[in-house]
């Protein structure tokens, strides 16, 4: 199973800082020096974008839900969750 992570070596020089190299590799540093971490700009300017259009956190975290199990196969209905298999 896959958790999303990756390990990228990043290349520097005397003339730019290892935050900035990040930063034009699409990567946000998680200390502002010598960073260890990096999250990836699309992550969170998608974050940003839910966080703009969510009403409530329950409402958000029942439709999140709601999409990860109608991926996985599952037809979630509003009291019963039965597994759609398909051959």
């Amino acid at each position: 199973i896959s958790l999303g992570f990756a390990t990228v070596t990043v290349l520097s020089c005397a003339c730019s800082s290892l935050p900035q190299l990040l930063l034009c590799s699409g990567l946000f540093p998680t200390a502002p020096s010598q960073p260890h971490l990096a999250i990836s700009v699309d992550l969170l300017t998608f974050y940003r974008a839910l966080f703009e259009h969510s009403c409530n956190s329950i409402s958000t975290l029942a439709s999140a839900l709601h999409t990860h199990y109608e991926h996985r196969g599952f037809q979630v209905t509003t009291w019963e969750v039965c597994v759609m298999l398909s051959y």
